[in-house]
C-alpha cells in the first residue's frame, strides 16, 4: 500500500496517538477519529485503504459501525491493536480481512501486514 491512507479509530488521545505514532513518517496520510461517528464522517467522504481500530475503541455498540460500513459498501481491511487484540477478532464483519497485533507492538510486522493489504 504506497502512500495508502489509514484511519485510525481509538477511543483516547493515548491509544490513538500511540497508533499514529508508530505508523508516522511512514508513506501513510493518517486520519484520526476519536469517536465512531467521526470515523463513518470521514469514511463517507473518502475512500481509506485501512482500518486501524484500538481495543478500547471496541464495544458492544460497533454492531451499528459496521452496519453502516456495510450499507454503503466500504470494504475496508480492519488492523486491530491493542491488548487481547485476537480476542476483538469477532466483532469485525465475517467478510472483512482482519489482521491482530497485540502489545508490544511488532511494528516490523505490522508494517509488513499493511504493506500485504
Amino acid at each position: 500500500m504506497d502512500r495508502g491512507r489509514i484511519l485510525i479509530l481509538g477511543q483516547t488521545k493515548e491509544n490513538t496517538y500511540e497508533i499514529r505514532n508508530l505508523l508516522d513518517n511512514r508513506h501513510f496520510e493518517l486520519e484520526i477519529a476519536l469517536s465512531r461517528e467521526l470515523g463513518k464522517m470521514v469514511l463517507a467522504q473518502r475512500r481509506m485503504n485501512l482500518l486501524v481500530m484500538h481495543t478500547e475503541a471496541i464495544d458492544g455498540d460497533m454492531e451499528e459501525f459496521f452496519e453502516f460500513l456495510e450499507e454503503r459498501g466500504i470494504d475496508i481491511p480492519i488492523l486491530i491493536l491493542g491488548e487481547e487484540a485476537k480476542r476483538f477478532r469477532d466483532f469485525a464483519p465475517s467478510r472483512a480481512t482482519v489482521t491482530c497485533f497485540e502489545k508490544p507492538y511488532p511494528v516490523e510486522q505490522m508494517l509488513t501486514a499493511i504493506q500485504a493489504l
